[in-house]
């Protein structure tokens, strides 16, 4: 099986428990998630079977989409619900004073993670050492961010946020940084998902329904990788298993190829020559 399936992701469960899902349900070794998402959060989990894990860099750095709720007032250690509180603020924030600081928040900016991430330590998890109550700090990260929309929420205190940003982003971090321009704190309470590149909440399905019919959820490779497809000869197609180039009179870049309707592998192009840069064929050499 090669091909993406966007997983609606629940509550309450890591990335990697649905990727063990996956491979039990799939009975597939090589699956992989194009991008974690916190237990807390649910949406979008775009998840690569079979030879399509091939394709992590070309997602590495799509936009996202993400829906959040921002509780104004209270500060936990994880910067979600689930953490400890550590520090309470009873002022009081406007809508218009939210929406002035996040429009001064939407460019390309450096952003320091959580501690509670799982970004890299000395080998280990910043979750981890976090956990254990280790003191360290996290390296800023350039991150773009598109836009923040921002309304009042059915709660005092709280808003709904609508935030379009890169690959790499944090809410919980842009939460606390909108709190922060405001001298005061505040926690993510929810975030949802909504996009993940070509992957959104519309084409998603629950773990249930690809258990159900795994071949109806199966998103191929074509669908939304949004290269151009060429098709090839068999002797194109052996000369390239074969670790040798062909000509062809196209523009330099990157192409999915097929043979015989079935995807042979993104070829690129460099002066008229292609070669193979990632291989997905699995019929017989030919």
């Amino acid at each position: 099986m090669i091909g993406f399936f966007n997983v609606l992701k629940p509550t309450g469960v890591s990335s990697g428990y649905v990727v063990s899902k996956l491979k039990h349900i799939l009975n597939e070794k090589r699956v992989g998630h194009l991008g974690t998402l916190d237990p807390l959060a649910s949406g979008v989990l775009p998840v690569a079977v079979g030879k399509a894990t091939r394709f992590f860099d070309y997602f590495l750095n799509k936009d996202k989409v993400y829906f959040a709720l921002m509780k104004v007032g209270v500060l936990t250690d994880t910067l979600d619900s689930e953490g400890k509180v550590m520090k309470r603020d009873l002022v009081s924030v406007s809508l218009e004073n939210l929406k002035r600081v996040a429009s001064e928040l939407e460019k390309e900016t450096s952003q320091i993670p959580p501690n509670f991430s799982a970004k890299m330590v000395n080998g280990k998890r910043a979750y981890a050492l976090a956990k254990e109550g280790k003191e360290f700090s996290l390296a800023p990260k350039k991150v773009q961010i598109y836009s923040i929309n921002v309304e009042k929420w059915h709660q005092n205190g709280v808003f709904a946020l609508k935030i379009h940003c890169s690959a790499g982003t944090y809410v919980r971090s842009i939460v606390r940084d909108l709190a922060e321009k405001l001298n005061t704190v505040a926690t993510t309470v929810a975030i949802i998902r909504q996009r993940s590149g070509p992957f959104t909440l519309e084409n998603s399905f629950t773990l249930n329904e690809i258990e159900e019919d795994n071949e109806k959820c199966l998103i191929r490779v074509q669908d939304v990788l949004g290269i151009e497809r060429i098709d090839l000869s068999k002797s194109d197609a052996k000369t390239l298993q074969e670790g040798k180039t062909i000509k062809r009179n196209i523009k330099s870049g990157d192409y999915l190829a097929f043979y015989n309707e079935s995807e042979f592998g993104v070829l690129s192009c460099e002066n008229g020559e292609l070669k193979i840069k990632i291989y997905l064929f699995e019929g017989e050499n030919l």
